[in-house]
């Protein structure tokens, strides 16, 4: 008895797994059908359109010689004689799209086509593509309306940046970041250095500038002649006398009035 319950139970489970899945896939009528796989034609040509058209230099030059109209007129011609059918478009969708193309694959880099899944939710029918890039992914969407006519409403492209991605770009600005500041604190210190080097060489200029001094020999003194001072003889009086005997001999003089002999001398006879 346990053994049948339990096998019901697992019938139920399962049971209720494929009305679950069932009810996962949505299915479409034949009118439906058609408008999905025209949607899709169009929105593949119109990205093709779009990545041939969607750098910024071509954006910036689009919107700064033409207004909306003649945008939405250029891209439809363009689209026509491309694919060789006609896209109805809303005004401004082209101009739209081209700016938020633009600015994903400034983010994202290169840019590749992945998957695509269209829905119909109400009275629209919307088709994404999943894009790639080099930096990040990315989605790409494209709005119909849900009518005979299949209008492109609207288009927009975005990036979506992962967790692992953000932290991958992170990692790239700190590494720039330290190489930068590595750069920049070497040139300051190699900078410094050869400012030290300069000045320290200061010193070998100044010293090689320098002229030994010259030696002045001192010229010879001259000898000074010595000269005796007169020795005084006024003591010896003997001698006094005698000379003054003999000056006044000399003189014819009978006396020795009117002179006196203060001192005696010997005289330096050169020859």
């Amino acid at each position: 008895m346990l053994m049948k319950k339990k096998l019901i139970t697992l019938l139920c489970v399962f049971a209720l797994t494929l009305g679950l899945t069932a009810c996962g896939d949505k299915v479409y009528t034949a009118v439906e059908m058609n408008k999905i796989n025209s949607c899709e034609t169009l929105s593949g040509y119109l990205l093709e359109t779009v990545m041939a058209y969607g750098d910024s230099d071509t954006v910036s030059n689009v919107s700064a010689n033409y207004n909306k109209e003649e945008i939405k007129a250029l891209f439809e011609q363009v689209f026509y004689q491309t694919y060789g059918m006609g896209v109805d478009a809303n005004l401004g969708t082209f101009d739209g799209l081209l700016t938020s193309y633009a600015q994903m694959s400034e983010e994202m880099g290169s840019v590749t086509v992945g998957g695509h899944k269209t829905e119909i939710q109400g009275k629209e029918i919307v088709v994404t593509y999943d894009v790639t890039g080099d930096n990040c992914d990315g989605t790409v969407t494209f709005t119909f309306s849900n009518d005979i006519f299949t209008r492109f409403k609207s288009g927009n492209a975005e990036a979506h940046t992962s967790f692992a991605q953000k932290m991958s770009a992170a990692a790239k600005q700190m590494g720039n970041a330290g190489l930068n500041t590595l750069l920049g604190m070497g040139s300051v210190f190699i900078v410094l250095i050869l400012i030290s080097f300069i000045i320290s060489s200061f010193s070998l200029f100044n010293k090689a500038g320098k002229k030994k001094p010259v030696e002045v020999k001192a010229a010879p003194k001259a000898e000074v002649p010595v000269v005796e001072e007169p020795e005084e003889l006024s003591d010896d009086t003997e001698l006094v006398a005698v000379i003054t005997a003999a000056i006044c001999a000399y003189e014819g003089a009978g006396s020795s009035d009117g002179f006196v002999v203060r001192s005696i001398r010997k005289a330096n006879r050169r020859r």
